[in-house]
């Protein structure tokens, strides 16, 4: 029994240091996407949280986990997903966004990973992205998931994840070109 389902079976036995030990290696990835996906880092501890609950509650109700890790991730992402469609709802219907949902100028982890990479001017073009090119960016390339994954995420066909891939890569490229037309690196 790896670590994981070791965890896990302690969690069920009501150990609850157990259930931080399992998603703890996992929490500055999703939090990272999360703030990506919905471009607030309130939002994205929401959808984190709301990750947090769901894994727990599965894991409580004896769900079958197989790989904890990347199944976690694809849950956080769904949730991130959900406030982002909730979001753009209220966004349609009020017909603005609340300032107070921006990115916090505090220094976030994406922020470091962002400094020390070379792709730091990359990053920011992703991140200006709508959200729907953003998303498939960041689920594919950021959280390595397979464009099937990608798709049940998003609830849209495969050919949509693709479709949406191949439209985000010609953004970013384009984006590129109108940086430094002499010079285009296109390393997604």
């Amino acid at each position: 029994m790896d670590n994981e389902q070791l965890w896990m079976q302690q969690c069920r036995d009501g150990d609850k240091d157990a259930f931080y030990q399992l998603v703890k290696p996992y929490l500055d990835r999703v939090y990272s996407t999360s703030v990506a996906i919905l471009h607030s880092t309130h939002l994205a501890e929401d959808a984190v949280q709301n990750a947090m609950i769901e894994a727990y509650r599965a894991i409580m109700n004896g769900k079958e986990i197989r790989s904890f890790g990347s199944w976690f991730k694809q849950i956080a992402a769904m949730r991130a997903m959900d406030l982002a469609r909730l979001r753009s709802k209220q966004t349609k219907r009020t017909g603005h966004l609340d300032n107070t949902e921006l990115i916090d100028s505090k220094d976030l982890p994406i922020d470091a990973v962002m400094k020390k990479e070379s792709g730091h001017r990359l990053l920011s073009q992703v991140m200006s992205l709508d959200t729907r090119h953003r998303s498939v960016i960041v689920l594919y390339y950021y959280q390595e998931m397979s464009v099937e994954e990608i798709s049940e995420v998003l609830g849209v066909k495969e050919g949509t994840v693709k479709s949406r891939l191949h439209t985000a890569r010609m953004k970013l490229l384009k984006l590129n070109q109108n940086i430094n037309p002499k010079k285009v690196i296109f390393d997604v």
